[in-house]
């Protein structure tokens, strides 16, 4: 080839990437961060209930990316992966913020005491060292696991779903519907005033008058019943 072709082809910019080319090209680097956030929360989060935020994360270093720099751009897009999945994480925390400095209170505690007799300590002494009742010291130790999601088991067929996929899909819903039904009249209460009307546990605590604790043991209590019937449900 003539040495001024060369030159020519060598000038002249690549057509620019769209969004699903930079997010194929680069996925690898979503995978790595989201196994490895999911690692740390002992895999309480999924890898990929990561993956679409951490894809948001990649398209927003790449329209930030500065070439003049001396970083490489991987090395900057893992950054910007990373923040955007850790400020996801934040978001699904399913714990009031005072609720949740009560619980890293309770476990760090636990830690603690672990470290200084040796051994896993009671719950009679770990209300102790904090001063409170055995049954606030359980009631903060269940809030402090990971709520699971209402319906991971019902994932939205696509436009090009064949329609057994659609029925399969249909049926489930009508499931879960029916044992929502069958709960107790104050936790479907509980889960309208959360799923439907969009309430935060402080403003359902207020309808019901009770505590912000107490709401988020009465989802968990929903949320495990309603597992319970579609497991049984799915057996059947």
């Amino acid at each position: 080839m003539h040495p001024a072709a060369i030159r020519y082809q060598t000038t002249q910019q690549a057509p620019p990437l769209t969004d699903n080319e930079i997010v194929q090209k680069y996925s690898f680097l979503i995978d790595r961060c989201a196994r490895r956030i999911s690692a740390k929360t002992a895999n309480a989060v999924q890898p990929g209930d990561l993956w679409s935020v951490g894809a948001l994360g990649l398209l927003d270093a790449w329209k930030r990316y500065d070439a003049e720099r001396a970083v490489k751009f991987e090395s900057f897009a893992e950054h910007r992966i990373r923040g955007a999945m850790i400020d996801e994480l934040r978001e699904m925390d399913h714990l009031p913020r005072r609720l949740r400095a009560d619980t890293d209170k309770v476990r760090k505690a636990r830690q603690a005491l672990g470290a200084t007799l040796g051994r896993e300590p009671t719950q009679e002494e770990l209300a102790l060292k904090l001063g409170v009742s055995i049954e606030e010291v359980d009631n903060l130790e269940t809030l402090s696991q990971p709520v699971v999601p209402l319906t991971p088991e019902l994932p939205v067929p696509s436009l090009e779903a064949r329609q057994d996929e659609k029925l399969d899909h249909a049926q489930e819903v009508r499931g879960l519907t029916e044992a929502i039904g069958r709960l107790p009249p104050r936790l479907s209460l509980l889960l309208s005033l959360h799923y439907v009307e969009g309430l935060t546990y402080k403003e359902i605590a207020q309808a019901l008058e009770v505590s912000e604790a107490r709401v988020c043991q009465l989802h968990g209590d929903a949320v495990k019943k309603l597992r319970e019937a579609m497991t049984a449900r799915s057996d059947d």
